[in-house]
């Protein structure tokens, strides 16, 4: 009845504003709408919210069904009674929606530019992303645009990715300090676009995300843009604030059987931190999750091993590539795994040849990981919807965030905010 809804008011939205009709962001600007009733992009078109209204009326009745009916459909619906506010940045298949809805958030913004992920998204959260945030923040957006176009909320979140920073020398003080502007060290990055949304919009807590090695990129000197960019992000200008700035390389070994190393940055807004202190990490100790968990848990059948496992051309390639490059001592190595241990990284290329984690079978060549395997080692829940086609879904999984891990955070970031979790994310069975 949800995906039904969301057509009945794109035709009558195309019906009554023919102009819309195309419009790469009129799925976003409706899904969004759906939850906040609010219009974000299209705030400007005149008679368009009442429209929707009056189109949800009608379909309501012809349904004969309640707002509550039609949300509680969705695989993840909203948590009844949010704590608090949060944006999804660079949102992938939304891990960190999961991770803070679990924790009492409610997503009133997203952005993704990859179509086949916003369509993931979609089926779990019952929004389609905006595309390019560039769109909300790059140049000649005006500071009153942005703050109009994006709502208000008090965490924001993005795993952004790393791209080259440039102009590594000048500070963020200086470069904030331009007229009508953000032309600061991060320009032309994504991390960017993070930036100016926290510049304008002051949430309490940044939440970020990326690689291990954005450390040491570089020479360190993008990591140190990073965070000097956050403490100095009010750049003088009265009624905004700098941000204190908290990081922590965390694997994820412990909570599922992968070993993903990442790089987690909490940003505190200066006012917050003042009353709070600093923000401090959960731990996560104890032993490491075994890949053989991760596949019974899966419970993967002896057609879908049948399925996976890789041909004798590909596996003999791995072989000789493995002698050649040990022999060189560069390169890449393609073994079996290691069923007692945790998986290595599974990464978005995964499903080309499978090489970073081959599963190891008797009698036969090894496999890849299923799909459903890849969701394990991600931990996403059993109903969490993802594409057949395999490329897609190695790919989405493989540039994902391990859910449980941001979900402690997230945990500690509320705590730490002093939000009371009364009803959390609502987990429907599909």
């Amino acid at each position: 009845m949800y995906e039904n809804l969301i057509q009945y008011l794109r035709a009558a939205t195309v019906a009554a504003f023919p102009n819309l009709d195309g419009h790469d962001e009129l799925d976003a600007e409706i899904t969004h709408w759906v939850h906040s009733n609010r219009l974000n992009m299209m705030r400007d078109v005149d008679g368009l919210s009442g429209a929707l209204g009056n189109a949800l009326s009608l379909f309501r009745q012809e349904q004969n069904a309640t707002y509550e009916d039609i949300l509680g459909e969705l695989r993840f619906s909203p948590a009844a009674q949010p704590a608090f506010n949060f944006i999804d940045l660079f949102a992938g298949i939304g891990g960190f929606n999961l991770a803070l809805s679990v924790n009492g958030g409610n997503c009133v913004f997203s952005s993704e530019w990859d179509k086949s992920a916003k369509k993931t998204y979609f089926k779990n959260y019952g929004k389609v992303p905006y595309g390019d945030i560039n769109q909300f923040t790059g140049e000649g957006i005006t500071e009153e645009e942005l703050d109009s176009w994006i709502p208000n909320h008090q965490v924001l979140a993005g795993g952004f990715p790393c791209q080259p920073f440039s102009h590594a020398g000048v500070s963020a003080r200086t470069a904030l300090g331009l007229a009508h502007g953000f032309d600061c060290d991060t320009q032309g990055n994504l991390f960017h676009s993070i930036a100016k949304i926290a510049f304008v919009k002051q949430p309490e807590v940044v939440f970020m995300e990326n690689v291990k090695n954005i450390v040491t990129h570089n020479g360190g000197e993008t990591f140190d843009t990073i965070r000097n960019t956050m403490e100095q992000l009010s750049g003088g200008r009265e009624g905004k604030q700098n941000y204190r700035f908290f990081h922590a390389i965390i694997n994820s070994e412990t909570e599922v059987a992968q070993r993903r190393v990442r790089c987690f940055m909490v940003c505190v807004r200066e006012d917050i931190w003042q009353e709070q202190g600093d923000f401090v990490f959960p731990e996560f100790l104890g032993e490491s999750i075994a890949l053989r968990e991760a596949i019974a848990q899966a419970g993967t059948t002896p057609d879908e091993a049948a399925e996976y496992t890789i041909s004798d051309r590909l596996w003999q390639g791995h072989i000789d590539r493995t002698q050649r490059n040990l022999a060189r001592n560069t390169g890449f190595t393609a073994h079996e795994a290691n069923l007692d241990r945790p998986s290595n990284t599974i990464v978005a290329r995964y499903g080309k040849d499978g090489k970073e984690c081959l599963i190891p079978q008797e009698g036969a060549n090894p496999r890849k990981l299923t799909i459903n395997e890849c969701r394990v080692l991600f931990g996403y829940p059993d109903n969490f919807w993802h594409p057949e086609v395999k490329t897609p879904a190695y790919k989405q999984f493989g540039n994902s965030v391990v859910v449980p891990v941001v979900s402690r955070i997230s945990e500690s970031i509320t705590n730490y905010l002093q939000i009371a979790v009364e009803d959390g994310l609502q987990v429907v069975n599909a």
